[in-house]
């Protein structure tokens, strides 16, 4: 926006053969500009000696990055510029096209592999610019044979790949394929995630088993890199007897035998293994991931665990799957929570789940049968934070359930490795208190907490760093706290973010917290950041470099247009094009937050939230044609319905969820549609309005608003989850709404000026660019 702005008189004397050669740029840049930047050394970890390095590398990897978003939105730009009367057609064509683009990513990961995506992206991008070919054909032609050579030529140059970084796991398991120690045996991929399987006897990596135990020949699954899995490959419950040594065992050995079992999220077959092998009548195995069954199935010879009598697969979100369960589990086991590798530590903090949060552990707490097991091993961390999250939200959910003494339904207990919460339906007995107490002695475990446990009990046989009381450790300490009443005050004074996620604030792997910086610096010095919860820091960071740079590039242009006409009301049109850029970005990501719930899927909630609010905000764009834009009375009328439309579905959609979730994916995605339909409509209105308006009044305007309504729309996600995470996404969505508000009372200043005449001077009536 701003170098159309700067570049004004030779983008409109040229308008026809700049679209042109600005698609082109875009569908060319794609790929290549990708394959550039695989070649920037950049790393997820943040080495002090290394850091300005490093900072130089990832700003590298942006500013190639950046280079096909620059084209493609001058090229939507400058079609804003020529399209005359037409402007709003224009810009409700860009938001279908969107909306089509949105869905279209989805499958597009479906059956593209990963490194080809950006090859395949370039596609569209070439069909647009052969909606606006050039006058002369010959020289159009011959721009379109270069840059189809171009990309070809860098495709022979470099096949397409990606560039794995070198701290994740999969990098290592590369390494040891490449040495012969391990095979690569399969590859699936999908809008979730890419899914490898890998075998070899280099492979050891199996969580929390007990001391000298060997587990037998594995295969594991890397997902996205990371440690995702490992497979046994063995075909029977007699080979497995090894599971009953891994501290998943406990609440089995405590609790007797289950007659049903939920697995939720489980991924290599271990904890299929050990239900099994504990005589369960009926194992439930929830994936969300098609892709990792067949990958299991097809691919890796422990995959016959899958095929035993008693299991079922089911592909479904754990959380919506739970929520609408016909059959009631005596032990529900949380296996996605499984990680030796606790705490984030980098930006994994921005990840949402709506699993572990306490409305999602509420709905599992009432899907226990009258004496059925919750429970979770997750590794220790020093200093601790994720199992005392999990912990704060387990004593949340029991209390939200109705349970007036939540320490009577826990047990936790721990080994050298990790820890296990156990929480129970009912209060645990004294009699199944005693077996608790003659598990743990039987299998070395320390016991941590459960109601009536005795300091000499405490921290032994594995000692840790005694907690500030000096009975037991800080585990002890965190739980004797959270169930007491001093837990408001022990959470907000702890190093860590560990107060208990929600569904307005699903952010389970975020333990940022802005107050404990100095401490980690004073404690760690410059390898504080190393040992920090990066998330937060993550967005506050992105939101500052998008403020400063837009704030540089959206003014910067306030010099050239002085000099000509046509330029009035420049302080309503920034206003109102940074609070509409705002609004529309936060409002979308709080109905993707409620949408999720109803649709139980998120790639596809995504997918259709998206899509759906483009489409319908792209049907209201087209509307917006046929409307006097000077009528600032229907404008405010139009916005003032808008506002009112944004409340009732900030606080409606959850409702909406909850009577809908049950119903068939088809049909939740059609209600989902449904809801967002008239509020998408309304806010189509409000851009092209404004921009009609400038079109009539100050034409010189419309690729300055164009510009700053784009820097809003890039500051609106970070702003989003730092909302989300600090306070919850309703407050997100009130301040969309909030800025709408706003809007109303400036719209009459946006376009106030005389203007020197409709801008259509590159394309005869805008028909080509209506068409591209």
């Amino acid at each position: 926006g701003t170098a159309l702005v700067v570049l004004r008189g030779l983008a409109l004397r040229r308008s026809e053969p700049l679209l042109f050669g600005l698609a082109l740029l875009t569908a060319a840049s794609m790929p290549l500009c990708w394959t550039m930047a695989q070649h920037v050394p950049l790393e997820g970890r943040f080495a002090p000696a290394l850091f300005w390095q490093q900072l130089a590398s990832w700003c590298l990897y942006w500013a190639i990055l950046t280079v096909p978003f620059l084209f493609g939105a001058a090229v939507i730009g400058l079609a804003l510029m020529v399209a005359g009367q037409r402007i709003a057609i224009v810009y409700g064509s860009n938001l279908i096209g969107s909306a089509a683009g949105s869905v279209g990513a989805a499958l597009a990961m479906t059956l593209v592999p990963p490194e080809w995506l950006p090859w395949a992206m370039g596609v569209p991008a070439l069909i647009g610019a052969a909606m606006v070919w050039p006058a002369r054909r010959r020289a159009g032609m011959a721009a379109m044979a270069a840059t189809v050579i171009a990309v070809a030529t860098g495709l022979l140059l470099e096949p397409p790949r990606v560039r794995t970084d070198p701290y994740k796991y999969g990098a290592y398991v590369r390494v040891l394929a490449a040495q012969g120690s391990a095979e690569r045996l399969a590859r699936v991929y999908g809008p979730r995630a890419q899914i490898e399987a890998y075998h070899g006897h280099a492979l050891h990596d199996f969580p929390f088993l007990g001391p000298g135990i060997a587990p037998p020949l594995l295969s594991v699954i890397v997902i996205d890199g990371h440690w995702g899995g490992s497979v046994p490959n063995i075909a029977s419950a007699d080979e497995a007897r090894f599971v009953d040594q891994t501290l998943m065992a406990f609440p089995y050995l405590a609790a007797g035998r289950p007659r049903r079992v939920a697995l939720l999220g489980e991924r290599g077959g271990t904890n299929i293994w050990l239900a099994a092998r504990r005589g369960a009548g009926a194992i439930d195995v929830v994936q969300p991931d098609a892709n990792l069954f067949d990958l299991i199935r097809e691919s890796l010879s422990g995959g016959t665990v899958l095929d035993m009598p008693v299991v079922q697969t089911i592909v479904a979100e754990p959380r919506h799957f739970i929520e609408h369960a016909a059959d009631r589990y005596d032990v529900i086991q949380l296996v996605m929570l499984e990680s030796s590798a606790a705490g984030s530590g980098g930006v994994g903090g921005l990840a949402q789940d709506d699993l572990i949060t306490v409305e999602g552990i509420s709905a599992c707490l009432r899907q226990l049968t009258g004496d059925g097991l919750l429970f979770v091993c997750r590794g220790i961390q020093t200093p601790p934070r994720d199992n005392i999250k999990i912990l704060a939200t387990f004593v949340a959910a029991l209390e939200r359930n109705g349970v007036a003494n939540p320490g009577d339904h826990l047990v936790i207990v721990r080994d050298f490795l990790a820890v296990c919460m156990v929480v129970k339906a009912s209060a645990w007995s004294p009699d199944e208190l005693a077996r608790v107490r003659a598990v743990c002695a039987e299998r070395q475990l320390t016991p941590v907490w459960f109601r009536g446990i005795q300091p000499g009990e405490l921290n032994s046989p594995d000692a840790l760093d005694e907690g500030p009381d000096g009975v037991g450790d800080w585990y002890h300490y965190a739980a004797t706290q959270l169930l007491s009443p001093a837990r408001d005050r022990f959470i907000d004074d702890w190093m860590f973010d560990v107060r208990p996620p929600t569904d307005d604030r699903p952010f389970f792997l975020d333990f940022s917290r802005l107050k404990s910086i100095p401490a980690a610096r004073e404690a760690f010095g410059d390898l504080w950041l190393t040992r920090s919860e990066l998330a937060f820091l993550f967005v506050l960071a992105a939101a500052a470099v998008i403020t400063v740079v837009g704030a540089i590039l959206t003014l910067l242009p306030l010099v050239f247009l002085r000099r000509g006409g046509g330029t009035g009301g420049r302080g309503a049109t920034f206003v109102y094009f940074a609070a509409i850029g705002l609004a529309y970005l936060l409002l979308e990501i709080t109905c993707l937050s409620r949408m999720t719930h109803l649709i139980g899927d998120p790639v596809w909630a995504a997918a259709v939230t998206i899509g759906g609010f483009l489409l319908f905000s792209g049907a209201g764009s087209l509307s917006a044609q046929r409307l006097d834009p000077q009528q600032t009375r229907l404008a405010r009328f139009l916005i003032g319905g808008l506002v009112i439309v944004a409340v009732a579905a900030l606080f409606g959609f959850p409702f909406a969820a909850a009577l809908g979730g049950g119903l068939p994916m088809l049909l939740r995605c059609a209600l989902a549609l449904v809801l967002i339909a008239p509020l998408g409509y309304l806010m189509g209105f409000p851009m092209p309005i404004a921009l009609a308006r400038l079109q009539g009044g100050a034409p010189a305007l419309i690729p300055w608003a164009w510009a700053i309504n784009g820097c809003a729309s890039v500051l609106a996600p970070p702003l989003a989850i730092a909302m989300g995470m600090t306070w919850g996404f309703t407050v997100a969505g009130l301040s969309a709404i909030a800025l709408y508000g706003a809007v109303v009372a400036v719209i009459g200043g946006v376009g106030a000026g005389r203007g020197t005449g409709h801008e259509g001077r590159g394309i005869a009536q805008g028909e080509a660019v209506t068409a591209a």
